[in-house]
């Protein structure tokens, strides 16, 4: 499983597990932000978007990260997840509550239930469509036609098998807590589907934003809420350093 490191290294050490489908290397364009906030910025690459013969976890992805850390001499963290990635951070931070100090999700998914129930992007329903098939061909080439590559197209398709499936190894009750940061209208991230999702977390806050949707974010050259969350994890981390 590969890591890529940003920002600050000496920083506040951040795991951001990126959304579906990108690798850790995309978080090079919060290089220049993490480095001016002394961020730490640690951006796995989920093991089956490089080997395909990978079996899709969220145990994979957290025993990982979790042993990356220790390798590193880590003792503790903050956790990032955005959109498709926020269940691979929750995971990890339920599962690790000894390392990680809080939460951050931005334009996530909830549960999944109530996710399919509300989303409405069309290449995510068409995407459910083969899902129901588990038409993995398919589904392939139709995210091929959509400008990814291949590596890109399977990992997104692992992304879900895991996303869609079990969360029974999320142990919800060993929760830190968890700053949710979300758009009112989002259909890549239908709100009711967070919002279910908070319900289960016993410390969490809820932080309405325009600038934490998909949309938004993707139109954002400023980085409003990366900003906003870069410099609330290092003042939190100033005291203890």
């Amino acid at each position: 499983m590969k890591f890529h490191e940003f920002g600050d290294s000496e920083g506040v050490p951040t795991v951001f597990f990126m959304g579906t489908p990108q690798k850790g290397d995309s978080g090079q364009e919060f290089a220049d932000l993490a480095s001016r906030l002394g961020i730490r910025l640690i951006c796995p690459t989920r093991p089956w978007y490089d080997d395909f013969s990978s079996i899709p976890s969220f145990a994979l992805c957290s025993d990982k990260t979790e042993e990356y850390l220790r390798n590193n001499g880590i003792t503790s963290c903050h956790t990032i997840g955005g959109s498709g990635g926020g269940p691979f951070a929750i995971h990890f931070s339920t599962n690790n509550p000894k390392i990680v100090c809080s939460c951050y999700l931005v334009a996530s998914m909830g549960t999944p239930d109530i996710f399919v129930e509300k989303v409405t992007s069309p290449p995510t329903l068409q995407l459910l469509e083969f899902f129901r098939d588990n038409n993995y061909s398919s589904a392939i080439e139709q995210l091929i036609s959509l400008g990814l590559s291949r590596d890109l197209a399977h990992g997104a398709w692992s992304d879900f098998k895991v996303l869609l499936g079990s969360w029974n190894s999320i142990t919800f009750q060993h929760s830190p807590t968890v700053y949710i940061h979300h758009g009112e209208e989002d259909e890549n991230a239908p709100i009711e589907s967070i919002l279910d999702l908070a319900g289960k977390l016993p410390k969490s806050e809820f932080r309405i934003s325009l600038h934490a949707s998909h949309e938004a974010l993707a139109e954002d050259e400023n980085f409003t809420e990366f900003t906003r969350i870069f410099k609330e994890i290092e003042s939190q981390w100033r005291p203890t350093r």
